[in-house]
């Protein structure tokens, strides 16, 4: 049997032989022909023998299996150094170019290098048989002595040192490489299964001399055999293999996947439990990455993942691991073996400006932000299922707090569970109608009127009583539980004003809006639909929307509230100021109304510097076409001077509380003495 280098010099050829070298090949070719014909009166040329070691040799060769990706095996080597010991150099010659052309047949190497290869094996048949045969007659030894058969081993190592320098050379040549790496490369690894094949060779060379062609014939099949069960055991051990990869590594980046991770983070706790050293487990989580998928593809995404997954390993190195745990989700084992709370924090911010860098793909600019979550061991955790759960704790605070990256603290743990209990209670809350509006009066500051309200979310719950957004919104954003909720506050708030405007008053109500609803391309049908059910003008309706949830995506943002102002509904630029806007998509957006936040109107009269902005802000929404409302009016004075600076609205608690609807109703029929006094 033999373990020959896999490939002939025309599958890693990076360019044609020279001219020189083709007229050295095919002299070759021709030298040897005119040698077996020279020496074809000393040699065997017996038909049944040629015959069975041919077709064993063919055979074996075109059924070679794969062993690595350099090193094939095959007998059709051992066949020919046989052929050279029983028939000599001359036949074994021939055998060897026919297995040759054999092989050329199947594979359709290109032509250079199937002359290359048929004179190699035309030559090396030639030299170990000169070689073995002038040895036995020097030393007159026959078939029966021990050394004819350490001469059998001797002719081996000779043929398969001039084939494989005949081949390294040539390959060398080409791949502009030496002769020395290819020994280290390629001959070095082969050596155990070439002295294996050589053992094979010597009992080959004896029952051919015991029994003849029917020895050889039995050899042959004991071959083919022993090749047919090589190849199956090693195909077993590749499907072993893949399997064993695709339990364990993420079929789209090749990082470990979230089980290896696991296994890995044990292995670490087991380890670390007997040397006493901490070490952390860092979870990270993609901020904007739907966004990439659903605006650019999943293509996109995928590639944008692999990228990132790439810069995660260089930054992690050879000591640690990346993992990508599903979606857009990956975790670390930095390698750090310490709770230095400094060091991980240097560490956490690379990771973290590595998910923030540009990704280039098509041409196009991608950025994204990320949210880091770090548990420790063994104050945070001592098993992995606990350190992953705690790092996905402290992740998920960054991302709620959106400060970058945030370490686990056992207070996470009684919010997570909260978290949890609201957001269980909150879709009952919703099936039994505990979600109500209360309204806060809107109030046109030229004429005192009451131009409309604004619908504000409350949870009446059973046990807890009258809870306000803060207790449960920030749960519910973060799940897809945020658009039922939209769409119930949307359709108390129409049917409440069509009330109203049934009623008598000409009003509007103004409705907040989130982040996801922004990405919800059902969201303009569905307003569309409510419209039409309760007969309410889409000018009655005001859609409020954060000035940092618009400039977070201005592209995306654009195509839902197009789609809204395409409908006629009015929008408002709700907390303005407090965010980092850009005023041409502040320009562009097709808006009604800027709310001034709360944070600039309340100290305004106490601080130049917010008045400074309470005005600016007036006069940029007045050159931009745009309505005014001042929000947290909270006293007379701020009332008066919000009039003079010329600000069309005002709300707030010097106007009114937010109301259940019955006592908004109830306010609404009450004479504003506070109001009169403004006059």
């Amino acid at each position: 049997m033999e373990a020959e280098q896999k490939g002939t010099a025309a599958r890693k050829a990076r360019e044609r032989p020279s001219r020189a070298v083709e007229i050295v090949h095919y002299g070759a070719l021709l030298g040897a022909a005119a040698l077996i014909g020279i020496t074809a009166g000393s040699a065997h040329w017996t038909l049944d023998t040629i015959v069975v070691i041919a077709v064993m040799t063919v055979v074996s060769d075109l059924t070679r299996v794969e062993v690595s990706s350099k090193v094939d095996l095959s007998g059709s080597f051992l066949g020919i150094v046989v052929a050279t010991v029983l028939l000599g150099g001359g036949p074994a010659a021939v055998i060897g170019v026919l297995t040759i052309a054999a092989t050329w047949l199947r594979w359709r190497t290109k032509l250079h290098a199937l002359v290359n290869n048929a004179a190699t094996f035309a030559w090396f048949p030639l030299i170990s048989g000169f070689f073995f045969h002038a040895l036995v007659r020097v030393a007159h030894v026959g078939h029966g002595a021990a050394s004819y058969y350490l001469l059998v081993f001797a002719a081996f190592v000779v043929a398969l040192a001039v084939n494989f320098l005949a081949i390294a050379a040539y390959q060398s040549y080409l791949g502009r490489t030496t002769v020395l790496r290819m020994t280290r490369e390629a001959l070095i690894p082969m050596l155990p299964a070439e002295l294996f094949s050589a053992l094979l060779t010597m009992v080959a060379v004896y029952l051919a001399v015991t029994l003849g062609p029917v020895g050889l014939v039995l050899f042959a099949l004991v071959l083919v055999v022993f090749q047919y069960l090589v190849g199956e055991l090693l195909l077993s051990q590749r499907r072993s293999k893949e399997l064993h990869r695709m339990a364990t590594i993420d079929d789209l980046t090749g990082l470990a996947n979230r089980e290896h991770f696991r296994g890995k983070i044990g292995e670490e706790v087991a380890a670390c439990t007997a040397s006493g050293k901490p070490f952390s487990v860092i979870l990270m989580d993609l901020d904007r990455f739907k966004e990439v998928n659903d605006t650019l593809g999943h293509d996109y995404g995928d590639l944008l993942l692999r990228e990132l997954g790439t810069r995660f390993i260089e930054c992690v190195g050879s000591a640690g691991m990346v993992s990508r745990l599903g979606g857009d989700e990956f975790a670390f084992f930095s390698g750090l073996f310490t709770d230095d709370q400094d060091e991980l924090e240097t560490f956490a911010n690379r990771l973290l400006e590595l998910a923030r860098q540009p990704i280039v793909i098509d041409e196009l600019s991608l950025e994204l932000d990320a949210s880091v979550g770090i548990a420790m061991f063994p104050q945070d955790g001592d098993d992995a299922h606990t350190l992953l759960r705690r790092a996905d704790l402290a992740m998920y605070a960054a991302k709620t707090g959106q400060v970058g990256f945030s370490f686990y603290s056992p207070e996470l743990d009684v919010n997570s569970a909260q978290r949890l209990s609201v957001l269980s209670d909150f879709r009952r809350a919703l099936l039994h109608d505990e979600i109500v509006l209360h309204y806060q009066p809107i109030v046109d500051l030229d004429n005192l009127v009451v131009r409309g309200a604004e619908g504000l979310v409350r949870w009446e719950h059973p046990e807890q009583g009258l809870l306000p957004p803060a207790a449960f919104i920030s749960a519910v954003e973060q799940t897809g539980l945020i658009v039922p909720l939209t769409q119930h506050v949307l359709e108390r708030a129409i049917s409440q004003c069509a009330e109203w405007r049934r009623d008598g008053s000409e009003m509007s109500v103004a409705v907040n809006l989130s982040v996801r609803n922004l990405l919800d391309h059902d969201l303009p049908k569905e307003v569309e639909r409510l419209l039409s059910q309760y007969s309410l003008p889409p000018e009655a309706l005001q859609l409020e929307i954060t000035e940092s949830m618009i400039m977070s995506d201005p592209e995306r943002a654009m195509i839902t509230v197009r789609r809204l102002h395409d409908l006629g509904v009015h929008l408002s630029v709700d907390d303005f100021g407090t965010g980092y806007s850009s005023l041409a998509n502040l320009r562009q957006l097709p808006i009604n109304e800027l709310k001034i936040d709360r944070s600039f109107v309340i100290p305004m009269l106490e601080d130049e510097r917010d008045l400074i902005i309470v005005r600016s802000a007036i006069n940029l929404g007045h050159d931009l076409g745009l309505r005014i409302v001042a929000e947290g009016v909270e006293d007379e004075r701020t009332l008066m001077r919000l009039a003079l600076l010329g600000a069309d609205l005002a709300q707030g608690y010097h106007l009114s509380r937010p109301l259940a609807p019955e006592a908004f109703s109830e306010w609404m029929g009450q004479p504003r003495r506070l109001l009169a006094k403004v006059g």
